[in-house]
């Protein structure tokens, strides 16, 4: 498969990936959080901060379709997607080290250090041309 093509793939799927996982966190019921138990007992009444997060989620999914409808341009997004991606992973990690995180955190916190491997691999790869 050529660059453009992957290219063209991987940021769609990773626009995906964050609409339907902003989507879902944002619309699911409430009572399914304990899943993804971060905050034990201290957890605020209002999950303000949680929302916004998810509205980041979905805004990064934006901007990762628009990298993906074009190789040349967006290389200064893809490095900010790179560290994003790269913290989504060791943010939880450290929590679940410290037992206030879930396994299913670690989880889903994969899928995105995944991403951010394969960004800096593509970034690599197109400032190389």
């Amino acid at each position: 498969m050529d660059r453009a093509k992957y290219h063209k793939i991987m940021y769609t799927v990773a626009a995906i990936w964050n609409w339907v996982l902003a989507v879902v966190f944002l619309i699911m019921p409430r009572i399914d959080m304990d899943y993804f138990y971060i905050a034990g007992d201290t957890i605020p009444p209002s999950l303000l901060w949680f929302d916004l997060f998810m509205g980041l989620v979905f805004a990064f999914g934006i901007g990762f379709y628009f990298v993906s409808l074009n190789i040349e341009k967006n290389h200064g997004f893809i490095k900010v997607a790179c560290f994003e991606k790269i913290w989504v992973f060791i943010v939880p990690l450290y929590y679940f080290l410290i037992s206030q995180a879930t396994i299913l955190v670690i989880v889903v916190a994969f899928v995105d250090l995944i991403f951010g491997l394969l960004f800096i691999e593509d970034l690599r790869a197109i400032t190389r041309k």
